[in-house]
């Protein structure tokens, strides 16, 4: 694969800007995201000629190679304008990282050409009734997963399946299939929140998935996978879980982003019952905007802080700890509370705001969705964190 010269690749500040061009068009086509139960291939588009899903593929495979602190401070330009659509490319921008994971011929495959790639994952216990086996150098794989958000815009998917070994045991494999194998359900993404996201039910039937394109789930944990004879970068040397659960972290703070901006544009312009002024002349509501305004920049400080602290120790090539795999799970749990509770209490100042169908009352749904992901949920990461404070031994089934 031949590398591009680093004087062709945009800077951070190129990328937020051409995200933050994209905000109006964003607000407009937003709301259709819902009912279309996806985003559309205008968006998808707009996205990949930006060059947003090339910040973390890897600099070997045509990519800009650059910190995952990039791709989040462009999510969040993006969730200004729609939070479907700042969901899938805080999730999938990362994944050519994970693309990046497998053997050479596998990213040969995804990458041809310096191409970008899509890549969703369906990592998280969602598959329903699967079935594989091995069967003369391939492993066949059929069964049902749900939550595959951005399945519609995706090339490939990252599939984690328990497969036979062949002396009678079991292990986790991740599986890089393509998009066009599956059978995505349509119907089956009826929702409260995340609408816009298509996170939907897919099927696959006797497909036929190459070792070369399979991994062992292990490896991709203790970062010994063979992609490693191609992609040098700090990104390989990362924890997997400890970036995924900023993936997660980073779409919820920027939906935060979003209804911040809202409140600002409906406070200026409104004249709550009761108050016979503009909300902008009471007190209460200033101080509720600037103690908001204040949590959210937390929370995203909080999350650029992490995964520039990973990138460094990563480049530094100095081993992660389990005390800071478990802190950070835990810090991706706490930075979507952070935001999570700004953002409730700018609605609830609201009020009566709320009620009709809008922009307001999409972001507070889709928020809340987001926030409810298992990874995001405190207590269970805080008690991993907890463990490793004390040098007390975690289960053997923790996910850091």
């Amino acid at each position: 694969m031949q590398q591009k010269s680093h004087s062709l690749f945009p800077t951070t500040e190129d990328l937020v800007q051409r995200a933050q061009a994209m905000i109006p068009r964003l607000r407009e086509v937003g709301p259709g995201h819902d009912s279309s139960k996806r985003i559309s291939e205008d968006v998808a588009a707009s996205l990949r000629e930006a060059g947003f899903f090339r910040i973390c593929q890897s600099v070997e495979n045509g990519g800009y190679g650059m910190r995952p602190s990039t791709l989040w401070r462009v999510s969040r330009e993006v969730a200004r304008g729609d939070s479907a659509t700042a969901w899938i490319l805080s999730l999938a921008g990362l994944h050519p990282w994970m693309a990046g994971m497998f053997s050479v011929q596998a990213q040969d495959e995804v990458f041809a050409g310096g191409k970008d790639a899509v890549v969703i994952a369906l990592t998280g216990n969602v598959g329903r009734g699967v079935d594989a086996k091995l069967v003369d150098g391939y492993y066949v794989l059929s069964g049902k997963w749900t939550y595959a958000s951005g399945i519609d815009n995706a090339d490939w998917a990252a599939v984690l399946v328990e497969v036979p070994t062949g002396d009678g045991g079991k292990e986790l494999r991740l599986m890089l299939v393509p998009q066009a194998s599956f059978r995505i359900d349509h119907e089956s993404w009826n929702v409260f929140g995340m609408k816009g996201t298509g996170s939907k039910d897919v099927y696959l039937t006797e497909e036929r998935v190459p070792l070369y394109r399979t991994i062992k789930w292990t490896d991709v944990q203790s970062n010994q996978v063979p992609g490693l004879e191609r992609n040098k970068g700090s990104m390989y040397k990362i924890p997997h879980t400890s970036l995924f659960v900023m993936s997660v972290a980073a779409a919820a703070t920027a939906v935060a982003t979003g209804i911040l901006d809202i409140y600002i544009e409906t406070i200026r312009k409104r004249t709550p019952v009761g108050l016979n002024a503009p909300q902008t002349e009471d007190r209460f509501s200033l101080a509720e905007l600037g103690k908001a305004g204040a949590k959210i920049e937390g929370a995203f400080n909080l999350l650029m802080h992490d995964v520039d602290e990973m990138w460094d120790q990563a480049a530094a090539g100095t081993p992660f700890t389990v005390a800071q795999r478990t802190r950070y799970r835990t810090d991706g749990a706490v930075i979507c509370d952070m935001a999570l509770d700004a953002a409730d209490a700018l609605v609830r100042n609201l009020g009566g705001s709320l009620v009709p169908i809008g922009p307001l009352e999409r972001y507070f749904r889709d928020l809340h969705a987001m926030a409810s992901h298992f990874l995001m949920q405190v207590t269970p990461s805080a008690e991993l964190h907890g463990r490793a404070l004390l040098g007390i031994p975690l289960p053997a089934n923790a996910r850091i």
